[in-house]
């Protein structure tokens, strides 16, 4: 059995529209399918406005619910080298309404004349908000916690919400591309789901829970996360920057996106299109295969529970890495949801300061910003903001590294006064008076944006685990075929067991703990990022930072020095009350994984700080 090629050009909305046709480039075919990841907590609660919207619009605004982009810039523009070489897409561009999608796509091939070429399929049955009410009066929601008892907020009888989707799995994929579909669009699904499902189908596998058909499972799930976000696997948000940055063939400026080779033996390599910048190596790969991780012996995913603890990566070529040995475990009764709802409303100001003590300037501007906007609130009848709901940025000078920032007069910085409020005239009153700002206070400041401030919504991002047998995905394939249930039960289901390495300290504990010292023998001291690459990730409002040693021999000290205590003392500063550092041990790439709580600011959709979403995390833990 041949193997089966997929590759990624697409890691989230927003990423290049252009990156597809590095796999459609010359004669040859690279791929067997192509697959993107276009959702996002924030694009749910963007979308679900946008269908609000336009309800009764629908004529102006076809599925308004999803991401038509996906048709305009990505399929239909490509549509003659796809059909000439045959490559099959899925793709969860369908948001919230994939029908719509579908449908929308359908009509524009018969625009075109080729209704008859491609077979398009929807997948949908995520949605949930819909029955929020009589799941709740049932039972059937569970509290989610990411680790170490930190539990999330969950699902209540409130009326806000503006979307609630469960995590669907691989298997509707697979029953639509067996049903002959070239195009599959979904709704929410795991982000490894869009690649386990052309594996399952191509090779013919169950979604079983025998060890065999677990241990495949998990070893396409891998691979799906490995390239779900596209050039992060080559070079993308790498340590070493500057091998990618400078890399052959334009670096940056033409990065290669992964493609995904997939083997009988479940063993399967990454590589990229050639004649692209960027690199693929054991740390690349290994990088992103810890990005977005918690538990390593216990990725909970719709399918299987993966145990990547024991995976080792190896060069294979240049430009082409080996990955083996991950192990499956029964998936659980559960499947996670998130939901979506407006929280009052949100504003940031940006300034540019320049001049002696440009620091003491802006941090004292931002503090009158927003004293002279409480002032004329409560002229106004209306309540202040609170501490709790505006930060004072000063970008330029360190502000995020906490302890580990670097002393010393800034001349020129960068003020974000950024606020959230109920009521969105508080805020409007900031956006007015900012400029106010520019000739009644100190010399060297200008805005950064044209025009006043504006206000927009405040979303807010909650999970929970739902029974799954309470979801019943269903696929529709072409436009004339009856829908097909894919009912999900709880046969084989189990509950998992926590990593038996987990080591973790609590925000309550107030224990600064020393590293313990190092093995016996010779040593140095170093900088971490001398001995250790990292990448970091969120979810939610946690975040994880993953150590990977750049050498064996350095793994012992790794484990004996870099403990939760020592990062939690390092990120203390971004760790909200009741937050937590857990460490998980990644033997087999010689790694560990900190999985830090309430490190968010409240979590990607109503954080205010700057970094929202964990980008930065690993460069605070060198």
């Amino acid at each position: 059995m041949p193997p089966v090629r997929i590759g990624c050009y697409g890691a989230f909305w927003g990423d290049s529209p252009w990156a597809i046709n590095q796999f459609l480039r010359g004669p040859d075919k690279q791929v067997d399918y192509l697959v993107a990841d276009y959702l996002a907590e924030v694009t749910m609660g963007l979308l679900a406005r946008s269908a609000r919207s336009t309800q009764g619009y629908q004529k102006k605004r076809p599925a308004a619910g999803s991401i038509t982009e996906f048709a305009d810039l990505a399929l239909l523009p490509n549509l003659d080298a796809i059909l000439e070489k045959g490559i099959k897409l899925v793709t969860n561009a369908g948001g919230l309404d994939p029908v719509g999608l579908k449908e929308y796509i359908e009509s524009k091939l018969a625009e075109r004349g080729l209704s008859d070429k491609l077979k398009v399929a929807a997948v949908h049955g995520d949605d949930i908000i819909g029955q929020k009410d009589a799941l709740l009066k049932e039972g059937r929601f569970h509290q989610f916690d990411p680790v170490a008892g930190s539990v999330e907020e969950g699902i209540n009888a409130s009326t806000g919400y503006l979307s609630l989707n469960a995590y669907l799995g691989a298997q509707p994929i697979a029953v639509a591309l067996k049903q002959g579909a070239d195009i599959v669009i979904t709704g929410r699904c795991v982000d490894s789901a869009l690649v386990l499902g052309p594996l399952a189908h191509e090779l013919g596998w169950n979604f079983g829970t025998s060890h065999e058909d677990l241990d495949r499972l998990a070893s396409a799930s891998l691979a799906g996360h490995i390239i779900e976000c596209g050039a992060q696997a080559t070079g993308g948000n790498y340590t070493d920057w500057e091998q990618s940055a400078f890399s052959p063939h334009g670096g940056w400026a033409n990065m290669g996106y992964p493609i995904l080779t997939f083997f009988p033996d479940n063993s399967f390599t990454i590589s990229k299109p050639p004649r692209t910048g960027g690199v693929v190596n054991t740390r690349s790969v290994c990088e992103q295969m810890l990005y977005e991780v918690l538990d390593t012996e216990n990725y909970i995913l719709p399918d299987v529970i993966l145990d990547l603890s024991r995976v080792t990566i190896s060069q294979s070529s240049p430009e082409s890495v080996l990955v083996r040995g991950a192990k499956g475990k029964p998936p659980t009764p559960w499947l996670k949801c998130t939901a979506v709802r407006q929280q009052g409303y949100r504003i940031s100001v940006d300034m540019l300061v320049s001049g002696e003590q440009a620091e003491r300037k802006a941090k004292t501007l931002g503090r009158a910003i927003v004293e002279r906007t409480n002032a004329l609130a409560a002229a106004n009848h209306a309540s202040p903001i609170s501490n709790d709901d505006h930060e004072i940025i000063v970008i330029g000078a360190e502000h995020h590294l906490g302890s580990g920032s670097n002393s010393g007069e800034r001349r020129e910085v960068v003020l974000r006064v950024a606020a959230r409020h109920e009521n969105r005239s508080v805020l409007g009153i900031m956006g007015k008076e900012a400029a106010s700002f520019l000739t009644n206070s100190a010399p060297g400041i200008c805005m950064l944006t044209s025009g006043r401030p504006k206000t927009s919504p405040n979303f807010v991002g909650s999970s929970a685990l739902v029974r799954r047998d309470s979801l019943h995905p269903v696929v529709v394939v072409g436009s004339h075929a009856s829908p097909i249930d894919v009912p999900l039960t709880l046969d084989g289901c189990l509950s998992g067991k926590p990593s038996a390495s987990l080591l973790s300290e609590t925000a309550e504990s107030g224990v600064v703990l020393s590293p313990t010292q190092p093995p016996q023998g010779v040593t140095w001291r170093a900088k971490l990022h001398e001995v250790a690459t990292g990448r970091s990730g969120d979810k939610g409002d946690s975040a994880n930072v993953a150590i990977i040693a750049r050498d064996a021999a350095f793994y012992e000290h790794i484990l004996q020095q870099v403990t939760p205590q020592v990062v939690f003392s390092a990120l203390q500063h971004l760790i909200g009350p009741g937050g937590t550092v857990t460490r998980f041990a990644v033997p087999g790439v010689n790694a560990v994984n900190f999985v830090i709580t309430k490190a968010l600011g409240g979590g990607g959709l109503s954080s205010l700080r700057l970094d929202r979403r964990k980008a930065m995390l690993n460069c605070f833990s060198r």
